[in-house]
Formats: C-alpha cells, structure tokens, sequence
C-alpha cells in the first residue's frame, strides 16, 4: 500500500527557463574543474560554463518526493452470516453501482422454512399468554365485586357473628344493669368500636342507645352461617354460643326469650369487640387476596407482552434479511469473490468508493517537520507517462509504521539500501487527489513531489551565488551593456532572498533585475569588483538574457537536480 521515501535531499525541484538543464551541466563541468571558477590562479580569465547563471522570472521551490499507491478514499468488504450456497451474482468486477442496488442473494429456503416454525410456536405462546391474562383478571373482577356487593363469604359470615353478638350484649346489658348498665355498656362498645375501625381506617355508626325497660324481651338472635373454629380472635366458642343463645340459662326449647341472659354485661362486650376483630380481619385478608390477584394479573401481563416480543432472537429474521446483499453506497465493484453455487467463506465482493482519491506513501523521519497537511501536490503515475496531476497532502501520521503496529523497536522491519541496512524510520502520508482524475488506476504507482516551499515568479539563482548576513544579502553580476555583449563589469547587487532548496534560492528583492548575469563563485571575484571581465563560454546564449530581460513568456522546464557541489563531495 505503501512504499518508501525517495531521497529528499537528493532529489529537489528546480523551476527555469530553457536554461535551466544547460547551466545545471555548465555547473556540473566547473565542479569538476572545468570551469575558469575552479582556478583560483587563473586571474583575469573569462566566465566559463559553470561560472554565470542568467536570473530569470520563473520562481524556486523546495520539495520531497516519494513513492505511494493511489487507492480510493474508502474500500468495502460485502459479506453475509448466511451459510449457504450464493444463489445469483448480478455483478461484475469492474462494474458501477449505486446506493440499495442488487447485488447477489443467497439460497434461503430453509432458513424461511425454520423462521415460519418459529413464528406459528410464538403465535401459540401469545395465544396461551393471553389467556392467562384473560384468567387473572376475571379472577380479580369476581373478587373485587364479592367485596363492594357484601356477597364475600368470609366478610359476610364475620358480619354475622358481629350482629349476633351485638344482640346478645344489647341482651346482657337490658337485663342487668338499667339505664345506667345500659350507657356505661353503650360507652364500652363504642369505645371498642372506635378502636376497631380506627385500625381498619373505617367509620363504623355508634349503636343506638336502647330503651330503658324492665327486662324487656328479646328475640332469638340469628345462628351464623359460618361459626368460627375456637381460640381465634373474633370467633365465638361454642360455649359463648350456647351462652348467647340461652342454653345454660333455661335450656330447652323456651330458652330462646332470654338470649344473652346468661352472660354478663362484661362477657358480652368482650365477645362483641372479638366479633368486630374478626370482621376487621375478614376484610384486611379479602384486601391481600384482592393484591395477590393483581399481581397475578399484572405478571400474567407481563408474559404476555414478552410473549409478543417472539420467543427467538431475532437472528433467523436477521439471517433471510440478509440473504438478499445490496450496495451500501454508490462506488466500483473491484473484486467479485465468489461465484453462484459457492459457499461463502469469507467476503463476497469489495466496493471502492473512488469519487476521492488519494495516495498513501511514506515520508522519512527527517523529512517530516518539512511536510505538513495543505502542501500542493505535483505527481506521474506509470500508467499515464508524463501527464502531470495535482494533489494537497491532507495527513500525516503522528506516529511511525513500526510504532502504529505496535513493534517495541522503531529499528526493526526497516528497509534495506543494498548491502546496508537502512534506519531511517518512516511517517504514513495521505495525498489527496484533486482536480483531473482521468486515467489513473485504482492500485497504480505514483510518483508525488510534496512541494515544501514555494517562490513564485521570483528571480532564480543559484544558492551558492548569495553570500554576506540574512539581513546584508550580495551577489556579483556582469554588468553588459547589451543584451548581446559578451563582456562586462563586476558589480556588487544587494538582494533579500526566499524559498531555496539545495541548488537555486528565490530571490524576492533587492538590486537584481531579471537577465542579469550572476556570477556563481563570488568568492573568486570579490576582489576584482569595476574590473571588466569577458564571457569566454562558446555556448553563451545572448538571446536568453534579452528574453530574460523583455519578460516574454518562456517555455518552463521542470528537472530534478543534485548540487554540484553535493556531486563532487560525492565522487571524492
């Protein structure tokens, strides 16, 4: 995906006219001692090739050039849970799709077949849930309407024995005690009362006070329908009963005219407050029967709702949704990996989105505080020769490949330069393509010069022609008096300068005018500064220094060169 780093030191860009490859050779030639420059006796002898650079408008630029592959901003690997064989493939490698178009689908009868098992069993749960539910609530509504109607069978047989032994107390006290008896008794029972349904949180009417006769008679209380087990709070004794109904005071069959008469006033107030007690419990226990059945309800409805929910998980749903594939996004199908009949083992096909590309390279440790994101981008690709496309550099990564994949030793997994090993560490980088696209191939090489720094239509000359303090820049020109003269004075020119790489500065002011003759060694010639001094190169161009001068519009070349200076340190 990625490859590595060319030499950036080596390898800069250098922007002239059609003079730019001659003097780059006329330079190569005076290093190599070629020139008059190279001859420090050689006083009053002419400008040689090599020694004089004409200063043209074209601009200098600094840049590092690597090597990267072009890809698409974003690749997708189609795949599916289903296993079965792939039914159809209605795409090709190669072809161009568009967001929800079909792709391929694959066999799923069985998992159809197995889904619609599933979903008659959840239909019989729901069914079987709901009835439950149907069940509870019937059971609640029965039991809530026995209470509010007064047909409940345990609140109705404790309301029984409260009105009996109501009775017998009304009984007990008429016939011991007179009016007196008969308010103390009153007082006692409401007392009670009060107790009671302060408990029950009920409003229970005080009984009415009764008339003062001399033993007046009563009538035979009524037996209750459900008399209670003994020892029970509440639940009159047989004993009491038979107290209360008059059988231990005259017996037999006439026993019923004095109802109460064998019990005292008090034993008649205590079974009466046992009979309320046990009225007061018959409705709290009616109460927490009637919260059991709503819990009943409510965890019947519970079930019912998950049982709506379905019984599965979703993942034979999930599995025959999936079985039919379709584009995630518009793009080009790059890969079909599978054919109709297959069983897939990994990924069907792969879908490149290439409405953006971009190239992914590598750019050398010491190159990186150089590069940074927004950098024009000038590369070839093999596939489409010289034509030139642009790019700007939109990342770079903040941690090397070896650091990124996790390798301890930022040493190992380097590259190798023939027989010695490299240990220079390299920084992912993103090269985003711009403007034409046509021709490049998605996985092709490129060739990317990331452009670092940037002089444009400034005056080009060499770097080695500037000498003197940042802020007291010089260079020596010969100054002709024609275009075509092949003969001059040395002058001194202030300039201020800009961008520069290894070969050529940008000279952005100053006293240096564009076809002015630079002389490339000023130390040679410091000392020779009014005197005149030919141009002995056989291959001087006069025409380039008046074009230079006339401004006319020139043919730009565009060369990557290495310092002559650099070369010759080299060959020694």
């Amino acid at each position: 995906m990625t490859s590595s780093t060319e030499n950036s030191t080596g390898h800069k860009r250098l922007t002239r006219a059609g003079l730019a490859f001659v003097t780059t050779s006329a330079l190569f030639l005076g290093a190599c001692g070629f020139g008059g420059g190279g001859d420090d006796s050689a006083e009053g002898a002419g400008l040689n090739p090599g020694d004089y650079t004409v200063a043209t408008n074209e601009g200098v630029s600094d840049s590092v050039v690597v090597n990267g592959t072009i890809e698409p901003i974003r690749s997708v690997n189609i795949s599916t849970p289903v296993q079965s064989e792939v039914e159809k493939v209605a795409v090709k490698a190669g072809d161009r799709v568009q967001p929800q178009q079909f792709l391929a689908s694959m066999n799923s009868e069985q998992l159809e077949r197995q889904l619609e098992v599933q979903q008659k069993q959840q239909a019989n749960a729901q069914a079987d849930a709901q009835a439950q539910v149907d069940q509870a609530r019937a059971a609640l509504n029965a039991h809530q309407e026995s209470v509010n109607n007064g047909t409940n069978e345990a609140i109705r047989a404790a309301q029984a024995q409260v009105n009996q032994a109501q009775a017998a107390y009304d009984a007990a006290v008429a016939a011991n005690g007179g009016p007196r008896m008969i308010n103390r008794g009153i007082a006692a029972v409401e007392r009670a009362a009060g107790d009671i349904s302060s408990n029950l949180g009920i409003r229970t009417a005080p009984p009415a006070a009764p008339q003062a006769p001399a033993a007046p008679a009563v009538p035979a209380p009524v037996a209750p329908e459900q008399p209670g087990q003994p020892g029970q709070p509440g639940q009159l004794s047989p004993e009491q009963l038979a107290q209360l109904t008059g059988e231990n005071a005259g017996g037999g069959a006439g026993g019923g005219a004095a109802v109460g008469a064998g019990m005292s006033v008090e034993e008649a107030s205590a079974a009466l407050e046992d009979a309320k007690a046990g009225l007061a419990a018959a409705r709290s226990a009616a109460a927490q029967e009637g919260n059991q059945l709503q819990a009943q309800l409510d965890s019947a409805t519970r079930q019912a709702e998950t049982a709506q929910l379905g019984d599965g998980d979703g993942t034979l749903e999930y599995q025959v949704r999936e079985s039919t594939i379709y584009a995630p996004m518009a793009g080009l199908v790059t890969s079909v990996d599978v054919r109709e009949g297959d069983i897939p083992q990994g990924k069907l096909l792969t879908i490149a989105d290439d409405s953006r590309l971009v190239i992914r390279s590598d750019v050398r440790e010491s190159d990186v505080p150089n590069v940074k994101e927004g950098d024009r981008v000038e590369f070839t690709t093999t596939a489409t020769g010289k034509k030139t496309f642009k790019g700007r550099v939109t990342r770079i990564a903040p941690a090397s490949d070896s650091v990124a994949s996790g390798n301890e030793n930022p040493m190992q997994g380097m590259k190798q330069q023939g027989n010695n090993k490299s240990n220079e560490v390299t920084f992912p980088v993103e090269i985003e393509v711009t403007g034409d696209k046509e021709g490049l191939l998605l996985g092709g090489s490129a060739r990317a010069e990331i452009i670092t720094a940037e002089a444009k239509d400034a005056l080009n000359v060499p770097l080695d022609a500037v000498y003197g303090e940042d802020n007291d820049q010089k260079v020596l020109v010969l100054a002709t008096d024609g275009d075509d003269a092949t003969s001059g004075t040395v002058e001194e020119r202030k300039v201020k300068t800009g961008a520069s790489n290894d070969v050529d500065v940008a000279v952005t002011g100053g006293e240096l005018k564009p076809g002015d003759i630079v002389i490339n060694w000023p130390d040679e010639y410091q000392g020779r500064l009014g005197e005149t001094v030919e141009i002995t190169d056989p291959n001087f161009n006069a025409d380039q220094v008046r074009q230079a001068r006339e401004k006319k519009e020139r043919t730009t070349a565009t060369v990557t060169v290495t310092s002559t200076r650099r070369a010759a340190e080299g060959q020694q």
